[in-house]
């Protein structure tokens, strides 16, 4: 994660990020603080509505060569005398372009009707709907209209109208993302979620759930606990279990339960004709026809809106420990969890702070850790199994040169140690309070993943930037 002065970020996007820190002409340019802005652009006329009745195969071809059209922009409703400016010469921010087309009355007295009243065009909620937190990814445009259904059939009557009036549609989560997934660049209708948000069945025999999408996964586990069962994914905390579909999210726990594409049995989804479709039934296995279900997820909202998930759960474990320890560098805080993946060890959790991460931790928590490269490791099963991993770890580090092995087995020292994990970006923020995030991730092969955390942070130290490293071993995989 790299930190610029606050409303200062660089003009980069992940696949130039390196290219972005070998050069030697970084210029960045501050400007004054505003939480609502806007761009003036030419009216225009005409959009490339959402594809209708067509197959899943033929859409995603076709949406990929939409931007080719000869569009002309135009702004959303927004009032033009607010004086703000979004890119342009000067700009550092990544401007994703977009084109408009003012939303027919006609429609949002549709909308107003299908959602009993519960729509807003207010100018602030709009702007913080099109403005995602802590992501340096901005569009030229934010959405016209909030739609907030609360059923599966308004969500179809919805997609319904805006095909009709071929007005663009943006389904909206719990907007923990930082990859730009809830900018709405063409304007049109926010679909938020946030209301449907029930627990359909559980049905504990066969260890899965049936949610609608509103529902996080922090309040999806608390409703679970009883049962003696838990859904182990686990990333940002507000993130909804339709938009950690609609993003492919993962976690810290992905590491043993893998990532959503193997914790989802099946969807029901409105396309963009407003049919409601089922991936899949809710048994386990099945060798019929295409896995719709995969492919909806990480379809990030364009092949459809997610309205019903079935969720596969784990049981709670009995016992679990979790580990610290520390390194000379990075690259040898690398080696130890390449090393204990090689030997058939199964953690839970693997995750790796670098010395300037623990800096922040001890600024904000007013801790005194050894501010050098870090590990942490989760171990779960009985406690005579937890208790053998953790010696064969701590016999890996050994011979790593790892030093100050430590762990804990009681939940008031778990919840303490995984709280330096969990609050990493808020601590940052306290060391560094005028300076605002710019974060994306890195994915390698495990064996080149040791040599890409050294040369990245050979580069990063050769930048002007206030920067850290986190790596989570779940898809070999780290964050800057």
């Amino acid at each position: 994660m790299a930190f610029l002065p606050r409303f200062s970020r660089s003009n980069f996007c992940r696949p130039h990020f390196l290219r972005f820190l070998q050069s030697s002409t970084l210029n960045f340019h501050t400007r004054a603080p505003s939480h609502h802005e806007y761009v003036n652009h030419q009216k225009g006329r005409s959009l490339l509505p959402w594809l209708s009745s067509l197959p899943i195969a033929v859409a995603v071809a076709l949406s990929a060569g939409a931007y080719a059209l000869n569009l002309e922009k135009t702004h959303s409703l927004c009032e033009p005398d607010r004086g703000h400016s979004l890119g342009g010469k000067g700009s550092t921010e990544l401007v994703v372009q977009g084109y408009h087309k003012d939303v027919p009355l006609e429609l949002i007295n549709e909308l107003r009707t299908i959602c009993n009243g519960n729509i807003s065009l207010d100018y602030d909620e709009r702007f913080l709907h099109g403005t995602p937190q802590n992501s340096f990814h901005k569009a030229v445009n934010f959405p016209d209209v909030i739609v907030y259904p609360s059923s599966e059939v308004e969500v179809s009557k919805i997609v319904r109208a805006c095909n009709k009036h071929k007005v663009p549609i943006v389904p909206y989560g719990g907007a923990t993302s930082i990859e730009g997934h809830t900018l709405s660049p063409h304007g049109g209708v926010c679909i938020d979620m946030s209301t449907m948000k029930r627990v359909k069945s559980l049905h504990v025999e066969d260890m899965d759930v049936v949610v609608e999408p509103g529902i996080g996964w922090m309040e999806l586990n608390e409703y679970l606990k009883p049962y003696g069962l838990f859904f182990p994914l686990d990333p940002g905390p507000g993130a909804t279990i339709g938009g950690m579909c609609a993003t492919r999210c993962s976690g810290s726990l992905a590491v043993r339960y893998g990532t959503m594409r193997d914790n989802v049995i099946n969807l029901q989804v409105v396309l963009a004709d407003g049919d409601i479709v089922r991936t899949a039934s809710r048994a386990r296995k099945s060798a019929a026809g295409y896995d719709l279900t995969r492919l909806m997820i990480g379809s990030e909202g364009t092949l459809g809106v997610i309205t019903e998930v079935t969720l596969r759960l784990q049981k709670l474990p009995e016992h679990s420990v979790v580990a610290m320890c520390n390194f000379k560098t990075i690259k040898d805080a690398a080696d130890v969890s390449i090393a204990t993946m090689h030997s058939g060890i199964q953690v839970s959790r693997v995750e790796l702070l670098d010395e300037v991460q623990i800096r922040a931790i001890n600024i904000a928590n007013e801790k005194n850790l050894p501010e050098v490269p870090t590990l942490l490791f989760e171990f779960i099963g009985t406690e005579a199994y937890t208790r053998e991993q953790t010696l064969l770890v701590e016999k890996i580090v050994r011979e790593h040169d790892g030093t100050n092995f430590v762990f804990v087995e009681t939940p008031e020292a778990k919840t303490e140690l995984w709280k330096i994990r969990k609050e990493a970006l808020w601590a940052c923020f306290a060391m560094a309070p005028d300076y605002e995030a710019m974060i994306t991730d890195v994915c390698v092969p495990l064996s080149r993943l040791a040599e890409c955390i050294s040369k990245t942070k050979a580069l990063l130290d050769a930048s002007s930037l206030l920067w850290y490293i986190e790596k989570l071993l779940v898809k070999d995989s780290f964050i800057v």
